[in-house]
């Protein structure tokens, strides 16, 4: 497979953006690909998160900046992983038109969904279908609130690759320099590693001439 680049966004600040943009990255690097992470982020919590590890057996295996540019398309590693800012500037639109998959991860609040037909009048225009912006649901419960933004991703476009549980060792592993799946079971590893599967395998079908993949989002996933 050639290079997979992935971008992730959502407008609404908070709803875990740059930790799915580490897991991803992380993810891609356990699995022997070399890493470029671009942090268009204003905050650069993801360029710090990756500054950590530079002095672990990563480190010849991963590089960061902060923009993105067309030569980046023949950069040599495997996996590009993109922190968009919460906000659909030029740098977002570009990120979006540059990828071969945005990931938008939505928390159960109205304001996180909110922003997604804007970014699709947008990711329309560049040539990309519905099942090329995935969303993740993050920390889902069964709250009254939770159920109506459920219904409203039901009404939508865009399918769901998966459902993240909200766990607090996944920001202490990050900010503390380890890799985000230390001292986790693998039922609270799987859905984050499903997603990376899924990704992959979306981009590999749309390598091999498949416009539509939203079956691939409605798969298991199930970790190799």
């Amino acid at each position: 497979m050639s290079k997979i680049a992935v971008a992730v966004f959502n407008r609404k600040g908070g709803v875990g953006k740059t930790t799915l943009a580490v897991i991803l990255a992380q993810i891609a690097l356990v699995r022997h690909n070399r890493v470029l992470a671009v942090d268009l982020d204003p905050s650069k919590n993801f360029t710090s998160a990756f500054s950590f590890l530079k002095d672990s057996s990563f480190s010849d295996y991963f590089r960061t900046k902060d923009t993105l540019e067309d030569s980046d398309a023949d950069a040599p590693e495997e996996w590009i992983v993109i922190d968009c800012p919460p906000s659909l500037d030029e740098s977002t639109k570009y990120a979006v038109e540059f990828s071969d998959i945005t990931v938008i991860p939505v928390r159960p609040d109205y304001f996180s969904v909110s922003p997604l037909r804007l970014l699709w009048t947008i990711a329309e225009k560049q040539g990309k279908t519905a099942s090329q912006l995935p969303l993740v649901k993050v920390g889902f419960d069964t709250s009254s609130m939770a159920k109506v933004v459920n219904q409203i991703i039901q009404e939508g476009i865009f399918p769901v690759a998966g459902e993240l549980p909200m766990h607090k060792g996944i920001p202490y592993n990050i900010t503390s320099g380890r890799i985000w799946s230390v001292g986790l079971p693998a039922r609270n590893r799987h859905p984050y590693e499903s997603v990376y599967l899924k990704i992959t395998k979306a981009v590999e079908r749309m390598q091999n001439g498949e416009k539509d993949v939203r079956e691939v989002w409605k798969s298991g996933g199930d970790a190799e």
